[in-house]
């Protein structure tokens, strides 16, 4: 491109910036002085942001395009970090909401790009990103759009990577904790830093809790990752302190599994003796993580046992018995009726004889397959 050309469109990418610049100071100042309303403050940043997707930065390449986008979205959102903090909490939540209505029409990348580099609030940077996820899954074009794009645009601030952690595991961002999962998977190819990543997923999966239907089913993504690296943690060439590390954390993840699986909520007082409020998670999510816990009790029965080879029958412990029967009952309880495909060929596969621990992605894939088909963030663990 002729560079005289090419300045030119960065001038005018410039003064789109300084407009927007000056308006979120404008509004930050009135805000601060009373002079405006909650309604009239998230209407002026709608405006803002809807007037930065009409401008289309002219810029031609896609990096440029990219970048464009980017530093005035960032310039937007910056009046989340000047206005007073209810203001900032309602105009985070605006924002979300505003990126689901928007849907195609919005350059999903470069905002998710945005939170990191602008926003003051580790907290309102991780709902935003991960409404940014959600939204590229939900509104993308294309039925087989993937993880990498989302990899290259999502930035974690590293001065407070604590922080955003700590905030991203409260506050539900599930699909970004995956994204800085595969990040980091994808900076260091080594048994070390898998292992790392390991204790990582076990960890957050003890910590958190889904709020509903609309968070669960992100933890399979977790889970899928977690399985695919403890087989490659077992190789043949791996010693037995690092065999022994991978079985505890899979008996940790299967009575993790079996405590999310329950009916009602077994913390507090009145949890402990079985009469806690009502799980929040969706039957479909009962199925998938009873199915799993089951299966990791044939394959991983103890702590010194574990079947990394099919065999020609199998022998359950009383335990994988009571597991398996109790699938069994779901499969005949009219509660599970609209689930009952899903039940019926997962526990033809977890009796199996053929299958051991090597195939539990596949496992996991395959109830996902049949309970969450419409979901395509997780594309990523679909059975070929």
């Amino acid at each position: 491109m002729d560079p005289w050309f090419s300045s030119l469109l960065q001038e005018e990418t410039l003064k789109a910036g300084c407009y927007v610049s000056w308006s979120v100071k404008s509004l930050v100042t009135l805000e601060q002085g009373g002079g405006i309303n909650l309604s009239s403050l998230e209407a002026q940043l709608e405006t803002l942001l809807e007037s930065v997707v009409t401008f289309n930065p002219p810029e031609v390449g896609l990096e440029q395009r990219h970048m464009a986008f980017c530093g005035l979205f960032s310039n937007a959102l910056t009046l989340l970090n000047g206005v007073g903090v209810s203001a900032g909490e309602a105009l985070a939540a605006y924002v979300i909401t505003w990126l689901d209505r928007k849907g195609r029409g919005c350059p999903i990348l470069p905002l998710l790009t945005a939170c990191s580099r602008c926003l003051a609030s580790v907290r309102h940077m991780t709902r935003i990103m991960e409404a940014c996820i959600t939204a590229y899954f939900n509104h993308a074009e294309e039925e087989s759009v993937g993880w990498g794009p989302v990899l290259v645009s999502l930035q974690v601030p590293e001065l407070t990577i604590d922080d955003f952690l700590s905030e991203s595991q409260s506050g539900g961002s599930f699909l970004t904790l995956y994204a800085f999962i595969l990040q980091r998977l994808n900076s260091e190819y080594t048994a070390t830093n898998e292992r790392r990543i390991l204790a990582l997923i076990n960890t957050w999966t003890m910590q958190v809790f889904p709020s509903g239907p609309g968070d669960e089913a992100k933890l399979f993504l977790w889970w899928h990752k977690a399985l695919n690296l403890c087989v490659e943690q077992l190789q043949p060439q791996a010693g037995n302190t690092e065999v022994s590390g991978v079985v505890m954390g899979l008996l940790r993840l299967q009575n993790r599994l079996l405590q999310l699986g329950e009916d009602r909520l077994n913390s507090g007082l009145l949890g402990a003796i079985g009469l806690g409020k009502r799980s929040p998670v969706s039957n479909k999510f009962r199925v998938v993580v009873r199915c799993l816990a089951a299966f990791l009790s044939i394959q991983v029965p103890s702590e010194s046992e574990l079947r990394l080879q099919p065999t020609t029958d199998l022998q359950l412990s009383a335990k994988a018995q009571q597991m398996l029967g109790m699938l069994e009952t779901m499969s005949g309880n009219k509660q599970y009726a609209e689930v009952q495909e899903a039940l019926n060929k997962a526990i033809q596969f977890i009796r199996y004889p053929g299958h051991c621990f090597k195939d539990g992605p596949r496992l996991l894939a395959l109830v996902v397959n049949l309970l969450y088909s419409d979901l395509r963030y997780l594309h990523v663990i679909r059975l070929p």
